[in-house]
């Protein structure tokens, strides 16, 4: 959680692992309910206020980052795929890590348990 030593790049790095690792171990719990659940990285560098403000250009466009994402949503072939990893339009595969299945309900057991929230 970097609770010291923060490193924005580290955290934001740090942040979509969690995110990669919650959607497997979503998947996997949803699995046979008809309700998918997959990981997309869009584009690389868009032209956001945080990109910019830390890199000063983008290198893929908004335009591509939406065309990606809507391919996965709608696209009639991907319609029962779940679990899985996109960059841009093709699958993918994730960091090594983001497949270690204990560290993903571990994952799961922190996120119900920081918020405080009953029943967690």
């Amino acid at each position: 959680m970097l609770e010291h030593n923060y490193d924005g790049v580290q955290a934001y790095c740090q942040s979509k692992l969690a995110l990669v690792m919650f959607t497997f171990d979503l998947a996997e719990e949803l699995a046979g309910t008809g309700i998918t659940a997959n990981c997309l990285h869009p584009a690389t560098y868009m032209p956001t206020k945080m990109v910019l403000t830390a890199r000063g250009s983008s290198v893929s466009t908004i335009e591509e980052g939406v065309q990606t994402t809507t391919h996965l949503i709608t696209a009639p072939e991907l319609e029962q795929v779940t679990g899985r990893y996109y960059n841009g339009l093709r699958e993918a595969r994730a960091e090594s890590q983001a497949y270690d299945r204990q560290a993903g309900r571990q994952l799961r057991q922190l996120s119900e348990q920081l918020p405080g929230l009953p029943g967690s």
